[in-house]
């Protein structure tokens, strides 16, 4: 009897000493229990009390002995679940133990003990579903790649083998100059092997191929980013400016130039005091006809550009974007061919370069300053696609509107907003793929007994990384779907496409901002080393949430382009226009505001593609409803419409997100539907539901304030985006591996084999 008492302890005593738990309150709480235990007589009790001497401590092969011989009841008796049950196997299943279990639970509590937790300390093998979880791709990782790279996958795959040869082997000095070199030469490669040149008519050499140009762009990303923004602003920015504001005279004297490299330049926008507001630049281009030329000129220090790409070192020409003046009247912003070296690389006279200097990132491009002494340029070298000076020196345009006219003029650059936010996207992917990759070989902790466990197979790392795999390829097909409707815009669409383009470069380099920063904290201290490259990624992504236009900007550009469409449809922000906005959407309203639809939380409910598009619409158009009505009011309060939307301009963010997040959900869906193998259309639908309930999820505060949830549903979402993350993760290293990111690219050491 005696034995199996003093067994029936072991397990406890063992815990008790082999953790250092036994603290004066933990003795007393063992002392009190064994000598108020009746059924113990007093020569047990006594045997018991030794065990918990403090001042006479097991020794170490003791406690090995114990521990040995616990583990051995366990082996023996699978059928144990709890401390409890090894306690009573180890006394024999004595039947006034047995009879006592209550006791000896509210003792674990007491000493704080979790039972189970402390079972498995015990076995001589663990096997529980989280060590066992485990990457185990379920797709055919080509299809998906395929799918991703659609009908650009010839040009993709050329960037991926010119990018791959030892020629673009990473810059890894420290010195600028040796590193925007570096970046220059890779330039001239890209050029020589016509990628450059690709948007450009064929009569300049080139193909004539934006969306392969935009598909080299989002390829290069994979490598350097300084590459990638260097590369931008020759061919893209400077180049396409000439192409798209220019005519027929100056395609033919500079393209096929600029195509080749043969002629670098700048795109000279951006001045100290005016970033954003464009139409505010101060730079004057003053006519004179008597000679038919223009004077360039600065007229003060904050009026020079700034942050002007190919200035510092490689730039010899610029399109310069400045007021024109013609016998003193102001016609507006227009753009102007303007020389700043000649061939030998030196400075011209009148112009004054100044160098940026160190960035918090893309250090491999030569940003500098520019400021002009009354630089003479000939008449030709005004691009005057959208307004021109005609014989008798006067201004003449096809758009009669100044608006129009500047706006026209820059949205034929909205190209760049659509290359911006697919080269972020593409830095993404990388980040994804370090951290991802790293989550699947990095071992963490563990039940104890057992071998450490990835920290991918932990709830709260899939958590962190999971969604935002969902999002990345949410984007992929958003921004697949701005592209197309780019390419074949047609003129009534403008607007709206300028706008949506302007909202997924905020959307997107937000979002990958995000990503990135979460990519480098779950890497721990790994994602700190240079050499694992999430610190350059996210270095040299964090301009691209301002230029290209600041972020914020954008996104109010989008939400007034919605409130346009608005008015449009419904007429003045009078209460008409917003009742007749609301009953047309009532079907909506009333579908999902009914009780049954507010609460139901069944998963063939939660994981349905038409319950996430209501929900998205649902949010879309009443943000925008709201919106409407705040400015109304304010309106009608007497504030001018300027303050009115200075006031409420936290609600149009809102309305902006909201429309792209439905959007990219939109798209997302579409795509998914042309997929035909069957296992890559299963795995794109889990990504799909899990993109829509995270984002549901992130805006639960929306949706229980507007009464469209309760709070069981939520909680039902925030159970489901759980389980699709932890079903998705065993695809989560196949996933990125569909990016098929070159291996010379990806060579963070802690996401090799």
């Amino acid at each position: 009897m005696v034995n199996s008492i003093e067994n029936a302890f072991l397990p406890l005593f063992y815990l008790v000493w082999s953790d250092d738990l036994l603290t004066k309150e933990e003795f007393t709480t063992l002392d009190s229990f064994i000598k108020n235990q009746s059924w113990i007589d007093e020569a047990e009790k006594e045997i018991l009390l030794k065990y918990i001497d403090i001042s006479h401590p097991p020794t170490r092969a003791r406690l090995i002995e114990w521990k040995a011989t616990i583990a051995d009841a366990v082996a023996l008796s699978p059928e144990t679940k709890s401390l409890i049950d090894v306690m009573l196997t180890l006394a024999g299943n004595n039947s006034v133990i047995k009879q006592h279990k209550p006791a000896f639970k509210k003792l674990e509590n007491d000493l704080g003990i979790l039972g189970e937790e402390a079972f498995n300390f015990f076995k001589k093998s663990i096997d529980t579903f989280t060590s066992n979880h485990h990457t185990e791709s379920c797709f055919d990782i080509a299809k998906l790649t395929n799918l991703l790279d659609g009908s650009e996958a010839d040009i993709i795959n050329k960037v991926k083998e010119v990018i791959s040869r030892p020629a673009f082997a990473y810059e890894t000095s420290t010195d600028v100059i040796t590193y925007r070199e570096k970046v220059f030469e890779w330039c001239k490669i890209l050029a020589d092997e016509n990628l450059g040149n690709m948007a450009y008519p064929k009569e300049y050499g080139g193909d004539g191929d934006f969306a392969g140009y935009f598909a080299v762009m989002e390829t290069l990303s994979y490598h350097d980013l300084s590459l990638v923004i260097k590369f931008g602003v020759q061919f893209g920015l400077w180049g396409i400016s000439v192409q798209l504001l220019g005519t027929e005279k100056h395609a033919a004297k500079y393209l096929r130039d600029i195509g080749t490299l043969k002629l670098p330049g700048c795109f000279a926008m951006t001045e100290t005091n005016h970033g954003s507001n464009v139409k505010g630049l101060e730079t004057t281009a003053t006519y004179n006809h008597a000679t038919q030329t223009f004077t360039i000129h600065t007229p003060h220090k904050n009026a020079q550009k700034e942050y002007i790409g190919n200035a510092a070192m490689h730039g010899q020409m610029a399109t310069v974007f400045a007021k024109l003046i013609i016998d003193g009247a102001d016609y507006g912003v227009n753009a102007f061919v303007v020389p700043l070296r000649d061939n030998s690389g030196q400075t011209l006279p009148g112009i004054t370069i100044g160098d940026c200097g160190l960035k918090m990132g893309l250090n491999g491009v030569d940003n500098g300053t520019i400021s002009f002494a009354n630089v003479v340029i000939p008449k030709d070298n005004m691009l005057d696609r959208f307004a021109s000076i005609n014989d008798k020196g006067e201004f003449e345009s096809p758009i009669p509107s100044d608006d129009r006219r500047f706006f026209t003029m820059l949205g034929t650059l909205v190209g760049g907003r659509i290359g911006i936010p697919r080269s972020a996207l593409s830095a993404a992917k990388s980040g994804l793929s370090i951290a991802i990759k790293y989550g699947d070989r990095r071992r963490q902790f563990g039940p104890d007994g057992g071998s450490e466990v990835p920290v991918l197979n932990y709830r709260i790392h899939q958590r962190r990384l999971m969604p935002l795999l969902a999002q990345t390829y949410a984007m992929h097909f958003g921004l697949q779907y701005l592209t197309q409707r780019f390419l074949a815009r047609k003129e009534e669409e403008i607007q709206e496409i300028e706008a949506l383009a302007a909202g997924m470069k905020a959307y997107v380099t937000w979002a990958v901002r995000d990503i990135l920063q979460e990519c480098r904290e779950a890497c721990g201290g790994k994602g700190y080393l240079a050499e694992n490259r999430i610190a350059a990624l996210k270095n040299d992504t964090e301009i691209y949430t301002t230029f290209e236009g600041d972020n914020t900007v954008l996104m109010l550009l989008v939400a007034k382009n919605r409130l346009s469409v608005f008015r449009k449809k419904y007429g003045k922000l009078d209460a008409k226009g917003i009742i007749d906005y609301v009953v047309d959407n009532v079907s909506t309203a009333i579908t999902e505001k009914n009780p049954i639809a507010t609460r139901k939380t069944g998963d063939e409910h939660l994981l349905d593609r038409h319950f996430h598009q209501q929900a998205f619409e649902h949010r879309e158009k009443t943000t925008l409803a709201a919106a409407a009505r705040r400015l109304k009011s304010l309106i009608d309060d007497s504030l001018d419409a300027y303050d009115a939307f200075n006031v409420a301009q936290h609600q149009l963010l809102d309305v902006g997100r909201a429309y792209l997040e439905r959007i990219i959900l939109e798209q997302f869906n579409t795509a998914i539907d042309s997929v035909t193998d069957e296992a890559c259309k299963a795995t794109l639908t889990k990504l799909a539901q899990l993109y829509a309930l995270a984002q549901i999820e992130k805006n639960k505060s929306w949706y229980l304030e507007d009464g469209y949830m309760e709070a069981a549903k939520t909680k039902a979402i925030r159970k489901m985006v759980n389980q699709l993350c932890w079903e998705i993760r065993a695809d989560a290293v196949p996933l990125t591996e569909a990016f098929n990111i070159p291996a010379a690219c990806l060579v963070a050491p802690i996401a090799m084999k």
